[in-house]
């Protein structure tokens, strides 16, 4: 049979909406059902999509359907951004104040300082006290517990306060770091070297003065000939 609208070629197919039978090249091809149309019910999308009748209004109305989507969705935006003028200045005010860091933080970090400077005058025995005027001087070790005794003061705070609850073992550990501080110290404090010489003169001065006169010539002798040696 011929094309309807050719009358030349053979017909291949006839048009989905009127029956018209349509050749190869007089015939459209629905892009989403591949069904035949003719030229009078194609219809052709701006992007030059073919769609027949049926596909092109499923498309009008899933078009229309995602409009109102959006728009709906717009408007809960829109809704949510419409805060209370006062509720949006506290919001502001609050997120604008900056938090001051926890106890354990303190604690932990103060202790870590606190450690660290002990190790160093340990491995560096000059450094283990402070010269003043004349003979006196101040232990280093001891000038140094404040550090500790302030990470204790933050560790306690973040054991005991409630605001602070879920942070407690980590204010353990900068408590613990504080009392390994503190032990360190007094332990760098009575092995100082000078202090060792001090306590070594000051025994031999006051064997001295109880010595008799034999004992002292002999002395005397004793580090002279030390001396010429």
């Amino acid at each position: 049979m011929e094309c309807a609208l050719c009358n030349v070629r053979s017909s291949v197919g006839y048009c989905i909406e009127c029956q018209v039978l349509l050749c190869e090249e007089c015939s459209a091809k629905c892009e989403n059902c591949q069904k035949l149309l003719c030229p009078d019910h194609k219809h052709e999308t701006r992007g030059g999509r073919v769609l027949c009748v049926e596909c092109y209004e499923e498309r009008k109305q899933r078009r229309a359907e995602r409009r109102v989507a959006v728009a709906a969705d717009s408007e809960k935006d829109h809704a949510a951004e419409e805060v209370p003028e006062g509720e949006v200045g506290d919001e502001a005010l609050v997120a604008s104040v900056r938090k001051p860091p926890p106890p354990w933080k303190l604690s932990l970090y103060s202790a870590a300082a606190g450690i660290a400077a002990i190790l160093i005058i340990l491995v560096l025995p000059s450094l283990r006290r402070i010269t003043l005027v004349g003979s006196s001087y101040l232990p280093t070790p001891y000038i140094l517990l404040p550090i500790p005794i302030f990470a204790i003061f933050w560790a306690a705070i973040g054991l005991y306060h409630k605001d602070y609850q879920e942070d407690r073992p980590r204010s353990w550990i900068g408590l613990g770091l504080a009392v390994v501080t503190i032990l360190l110290a007094f332990v760098a404090r009575w092995t100082d070297p000078a202090l060792q010489a001090e306590e070594e003169v000051r025994q031999q001065q006051e064997k001295r003065l109880h010595m008799n006169v034999e004992e002292r010539t002999e002395w005397r002798q004793n580090m002279l000939n030390r001396y010429n040696q």
